[in-house]
């Protein structure tokens, strides 16, 4: 089911659908959520452990290359706050810890990529 926030179409996905990415970046995952969200920019934000809040962010490029960050203190994060366009050729998967609790895995892709997401009925 999709739904709608702030513009930005987001849809839930199965463990099945979203595994083959997540495994990727984060095999450690062992947790149910995921959702895929098709946005023309990400906002990286809580990209250090801050009140047991910490977002971390990889990106996986079409050919199968996994890219990431490591958050450096916070007081020379030049990532922290900024965003960044999507591509066609790019996801990013973010896993969210919220006060200590897992919220999950978000995919972030280009809205180009939703009708091959995005399921008829």
């Amino acid at each position: 089911m999709a739904t709608t926030l702030t513009g930005n179409t987001v849809i839930k996905l199965s463990k099945k659908e979203a595994w083959p990415l997540v495994r990727l970046v984060f095999p450690e995952y062992n947790g149910r959520k995921f959702v895929m969200e098709f946005t023309d920019k990400v906002w990286f934000h809580d990209t250090n452990w801050g009140g047991g809040t910490r977002n971390q962010y990889k990106a996986v490029k079409s050919d199968g290359r996994v890219s990431g960050f490591s958050a450096p203190a916070p007081w020379v994060n030049a990532v922290e706050g900024t965003s960044q366009p999507t591509t066609p050729d790019v996801l990013v998967i973010v896993h969210k810890v919220f006060c200590g609790q897992d919220c999950g895995i978000r995919i972030y892709a280009h809205p180009s990529l939703a009708p091959k997401w995005l399921k008829e009925g």
